[in-house]
């Protein structure tokens, strides 16, 4: 029969144990899976119809091709939302490249419908479309989170999405 002590003594050691692993070092994501983490939430955020969400991974830097800030990107995505014009949203052949430790460029197309399609292949049957081609550049700022800082898109016809 285990002493009071040995209890004591085990409980503590499995508590030191914990301890230990809860305040372990964990290893930082590299370039390309932080990035796509990132893609990945904010698509999640639209579908949610969370424009504030989304807002969190682009830049107060951020320019498009066309002149749109940060600010222009916002008023956009709140038009939509409040039209309810999307309500499932879909990323496809996503590339991400690292071009330093603090900078990658990606590519992706991103696939909107007024459908509750729970997958793609279902999405063009049961829904009115639309789909941009979305190529970027995020980089990791100050604060530690990557936000996009470039971006330039061109709208998909059906035949690109086959």
């Amino acid at each position: 029969m285990l002493s009071r002590s040995r209890v004591m003594g085990l409980a503590l050691a499995l508590v030191a144990a914990g301890a230990v692993l809860y305040f372990w070092p964990r290893k930082e994501p590299g370039v390309v899976e932080a990035i796509t983490r990132q893609v990945v939430t904010m698509t999640r955020e639209a579908e949610a119809k969370d424009v504030s969400g989304v807002m969190e991974g682009v830049s107060e830097r951020f320019k498009s091709d066309s002149g749109w800030s940060k600010q222009d990107v916002r008023r956009v995505l709140t038009a939509q939302v409040l039209r309810g014009q999307w309500v499932r949203v879909f990323t496809t052949n996503l590339e991400v490249h690292e071009v330093t430790p603090s900078q990658g460029d990606f590519q992706a197309r991103f696939i909107f419908g007024r459908s509750q399609a729970e997958k793609l292949e279902d999405l063009a049957a049961e829904s009115v479309l639309s789909a941009y081609l979305i190529e970027g550049t995020f980089e990791k700022e100050e604060d530690g989170t990557w936000r996009v800082v470039r971006a330039k898109y061109r709208p998909l016809d059906a035949a690109e999405l086959l």
